[in-house]
């Protein structure tokens, strides 16, 4: 499937417009326009709008298995590319589960005719958002950290705290960034190992004042099972994509220094690549999984099971395929102007996911508390 969806981008083809994306990965983590040339590429080759009805990956038919692919290709091109891509589709996803018609018309003709990027925003500081009824307005207060893509993100979605009427709890808005100064915007703060490139900055979204069109559902669905566990395949994928780029390099740097013929480097390159190809199959699965057990109630728990050990088991083979390139390139691999040294910064940090010790203990609560322990793909 993944094939047909290349051959079907226009005017630039998909694995031209990724090996642009790729050589440009050196320059933009320090370009003052970051990944906008990027994210140009990607519209102009109709990727934004793959995922909407009628497209090649529509959400609403079986295609997970292709898009964790296109999202494992892009991360593979540029990590910060796949992270901010990933968000974008991640956001479409909540719009097709949980948007009404008009918002849905709304929010996917902004993807169609204006090339928008969207995003996922939900981490807080100890400024966290609430919505605020201020006479008989909804007033934003408060901030969002770990804003990838500012600057190229065109609506964003951030969730706060809601009291206002019918509504209280966890709140999703999807809000105009068009609409939020540049003083808004803390880049000060972004000091990270890696992932430079993808902007994550703090956004102080108090003052901007909420249409009922801009809130999404009610409140308490974002965090609404199995949808919001079994989504971590989807980042996954893009750190897949990173271990890819990690094991393409290091056969190249070898190649290029001639010791593809030692013994021990042979014996390394065969581990990575174990690895690598069992986190495609890991993924393959996961997206079979997805497609199979989504709309099954019975299976609710057996999704997100999978989905944390897909997220987890994908997370040690990159480790360990970062281990061996390390050992297989040593020092001198590791330094710029070898793109393995940005790569591995940026895989290093991008891994770090949110609560990695009480997924792995979720998988044990789900053995245990079953009758009996499967060892099959089907849990």
């Amino acid at each position: 499937m993944i094939d047909t969806i290349k051959e079907a981008f226009n005017p630039i083809t998909f694995q031209n417009a990724l090996a642009e994306i790729e050589q440009m990965a050196s320059v933009s983590e320090h370009h003052t326009d970051g990944l906008s040339k990027e994210f140009e590429l990607l519209r102009e080759i109709s990727v934004l709008k793959i995922v909407l009805p009628g497209e090649y990956l529509d959400f609403n038919k079986p295609n997970t298995p292709a898009l964790l692919t296109l999202l494992k290709d892009v991360g593979k091109a540029n990590l910060s590319v796949g992270r901010i891509f990933e968000g974008h589709i991640n956001t479409l996803y909540l719009i097709h589960l949980y948007a009404d018609e008009d918002q849905k018309r709304n929010w996917f003709e902004g993807v169609k005719e204006y090339g928008h990027l969207f995003g996922v925003w939900n981490t807080q500081a100890q400024n966290g958002i609430e919505f605020k009824s201020i006479d008989n307005k909804l007033i934003v207060s408060g901030n969002k950290t770990f804003c990838s893509g500012v600057g190229l993100v065109n609506r964003a979605l951030i969730t706060g705290n809601i009291n206002h009427g019918e509504r209280a709890g966890w709140q999703m808005s999807i809000v105009n960034m068009g609409k939020i100064s540049d003083d808004k915007v803390n880049k000060e703060i972004w000091k990270p190992l890696g992932m430079k490139a993808s902007g994550s900055y703090t956004v102080d979204f108090s003052g901007y004042e909420l249409a009922d069109s801009e809130l999404l559902s009610k409140p308490g669905i974002y965090l609404k099972q199995p949808y919001f566990s079994a989504g971590a395949i989807r980042f996954a994928a893009v750190h897949l994509g990173g271990a890819e780029a990690v094991a393409h390099n290091t056969i190249k740097y070898l190649k290029e220094l001639n010791r593809t013929e030692d013994p021990i480097q042979r014996m390394r390159i065969a581990s990575i690549m174990t690895q690598l190809v069992a986190g495609q199959l890991w993924l393959e699965k996961a997206g079979e999984n997805y497609d199979n057990w989504l709309e099954n109630k019975e299976f609710e728990q057996n999704l997100i099971a999978f989905a944390n050990m897909t997220r987890t088991t994908i997370e040690d083979i990159c480790l360990r395929i970062m281990d061996e390139s390390n050992k297989c390139v040593g020092a001198r691999g590791l330094m710029a102007p070898y793109t393995l040294e940005r790569i591995f910064r940026d895989l290093t940090f991008y891994l770090r996911q949110p609560a990695p010790d009480a997924t792995r203990l979720n998988i044990a609560d789900f053995f245990i508390n079953k009758n009996s322990v499967s060892y099959g793909t089907n849990i």
